[in-house]
């Protein structure tokens, strides 16, 4: 018995022990607020660096990436590439590290984010995860946790999921107790709640953390339609499950052991020469990845990121044109 209480001791005091935190607010916050921050969402991560550990090696090493306002970019890399660690930066969840002879800095809108009141800084960025939350109360709770929308915003936040229906054949709607959750939404439902919430409080910065990867394909789909619908002028990080999602992406990041591989368009990563209608750089990072899912879905892979760069390039000629 002895052993034990000694044993809840030291995990207690190991709790006590953990730094805290970063400030919820700080005095300057206010003066972002006015003005609107982040106007934008252009994300700036320069030479970035990030152990887990003081004893440990880097898991993230001098990155550096511009996602420019709307761009879609997606992650990809194996267990432990630093994929998720990159988003973990991103919210603040772990602080860049301190290297001698660099200038780190993770900036939104030329704002530097390490200074930043938490509060700020995660509510105005969004994120639907790879496992869906659900927090105890009713569905309404779940979808406006802090009450700061109508009953008639929320129905057409539903309705935007396709849940309307499920959630008005219940007989209390939108007070149904979320206790027992499983009785109340399968596991994609739960995800589609998740998206709710982000239509309902859209922002400038959008988190995809293998947000799909539980998902049919058919699910996966439609989140996927709906979010290029709902946040076309969004800026959207998105770590990858299946390729597919991000092949018509603006830019790819590969990452393996936190270091950059590859960072450009999906079909430029594909292909030797723009205009390859098959898979020509299979020696690349991205390219073996894709060859790797068989013949008939790397070919897949191609078309949509083939048409995707072809409609990006068009859209830009005709702009120039205009503009001319």
């Amino acid at each position: 018995m002895t052993n034990v209480i000694a044993g809840a001791a030291a995990s207690v005091q190991a709790y006590c022990d953990l730094p805290s935190e970063a400030p919820l607010t700080v005095p300057s916050d206010n003066q972002l607020k006015q003005k609107g921050w982040p106007k934008t969402g252009e994300i700036n991560f320069n030479q970035v660096y990030m152990k887990y550990r003081p004893e440990t090696d880097h898991v993230i090493r001098n990155l550096n990436l511009i996602a420019h306002s709307g761009e879609k970019i997606g992650f990809v890399g194996r267990t432990g590439a630093g994929k998720s660690t990159i988003i973990n930066l991103l919210f603040r969840l772990q602080e860049i590290g301190e290297k001698a002879a660099t200038d780190s800095s993770i900036k939104i809108d030329q704002v530097n984010t390490k200074p930043l009141g938490l509060l700020l800084l995660r509510g105005n960025i969004s994120i639907i995860p790879q496992v869906p939350f659900i927090f105890t109360g009713t569905i309404r709770q779940n979808v406006d946790p802090l009450g700061q929308f109508t009953d008639e915003q929320v129905w057409d936040a539903l309705a935007e999921v396709r849940l309307k229906d499920h959630v008005k054949a219940f007989h209390e709607g939108l007070n149904t107790n979320m206790s027992n959750a499983a009785a109340v939404f399968s596991v994609g439902q739960k995800q589609l709640i998740c998206l709710a919430i982000t239509i309902l409080r859209p922002s400038k910065i959008l988190v995809l953390d293998e947000a799909t990867a539980n998902m049919d394909s058919e699910t996966d789909n439609f989140i996927q339609k709906k979010i290029m619908e709902k946040f076309a002028n969004s800026t959207i990080f998105t770590i990858a499950h299946r390729l597919s999602t991000i092949a018509n992406y603006d830019s790819v990041l590969v990452l393996d052991k936190g270091i950059k591989m590859e960072f450009d368009v999906p079909y430029k990563l594909l292909v030797k020469n723009v205009g390859d209608t098959t898979l020509t750089n299979p020696e690349g990072f991205f390219g073996f990845m894709v060859m790797n899912t068989g013949p008939k879905f790397s070919q897949k892979i191609l078309n949509i990121a083939k048409e995707a760069y072809e409609q990006k390039n068009n859209k830009t000629s005709v702009e120039t044109e205009i503009n001319a």
